[in-house]
């Protein structure tokens, strides 16, 4: 069989999706040639158009950095998730300062006031100014809720 024969079949191949990558290059470089047998000329600027988009063979196997492998693992990725949410939760709980729980609120004359012992003074004045003699007061409530001032 001689060289036009065998590239004749190639391409058959080819057309089916049936050849490798070597049998490809062997018909991108006779394509590329001058030597194209006549009946086959038709095909040569399919082939050379097809052989200008292929990637040449020493970039189509180029390694890999080592970093590059390294990151791929799973392993690898779930530790270094980990210890960035570690760091995420140890720095959070460092800056956030909860507020205070015991607060006082309250608005005393149309001002709002919010310091306890402002509101206990005024709450004392008006009991004082509405009680009865003998009567009890909410005065050990309110020293119940604020504290001892």
């Amino acid at each position: 069989m001689n060289k036009d024969e065998e590239i004749r079949i190639l391409v058959a191949r080819f057309m089916e999706g049936d050849t490798t990558l070597d049998e490809e290059g062997k018909l991108y470089c006779y394509f590329s040639g001058d030597e194209v047998s006549d009946d086959l000329l038709p095909m040569r600027e399919y082939f050379r158009s097809i052989a200008t988009m292929r990637t040449p063979n020493h970039h189509r196997h180029k390694r890999l950095p080592v970093l590059h492998g390294l990151l791929s693992r799973p392993l690898f990725i779930g530790i270094a998730a980990s210890v960035a949410l570690l760091v995420v939760v140890g720095v959070g709980g460092m800056l956030w300062q909860p507020e205070p729980q015991d607060y006082c609120e309250a608005y005393i004359y149309n001002r709002h006031v919010t310091a306890p012992a402002t509101v206990m003074e005024e709450v004392d004045e008006t009991l004082e100014a509405i009680s009865q003699d003998g009567e009890l007061n909410v005065d050990g409530q309110l020293h119940d809720i604020f504290g001892k001032q």
